[in-house]
């Protein structure tokens, strides 16, 4: 089976990343199938973190049955590559089965006698 994983790249205190295509099986720090991209997790001034990616290649491997990991998964659900999966813990958009709610019944309150 096929997997796209993130590489560590870079020095001690700064990571760099390849988003890289790889037998599941193996290490990311073996010689990959395909690198599709770099992921810099680190912000810039902006705060922006770094994301280049082939676009094409990546929807071609997912096409073919490559997993992502879930930190790939995560990138791609925001390149609108993939649906973003659901994190547990998370409560989800939209329930699977709808809720009904009814609304309470007002019970008339009883005559107090007078005195």
């Amino acid at each position: 089976m096929i997997s796209i994983k993130l590489a560590r790249h870079g020095l001690k205190n700064t990571p760099f990343f390849h988003i890289v295509v790889l037998q599941s099986r193996s290490r990311p720090t073996r010689k990959p199938i395909e690198q599709l991209g770099t992921y810099n997790p680190i912000p810039d001034r902006e705060g922006t973190k770094a994301v280049s990616l082939n676009f094409e290649r990546a929807k071609y491997w997912i096409s073919v049955g490559a997993k992502p990991s879930d930190s790939v998964a995560r990138i791609l659900a925001k390149a609108d590559i993939i649906p973003p999966r659901p994190r547990p813990g998370m409560p989800n958009p939209a329930p699977s089965t709808p809720v009904r709610i009814q609304p309470a019944h007002a019970t008339p309150a009883p005559d107090a006698p007078s005195a």
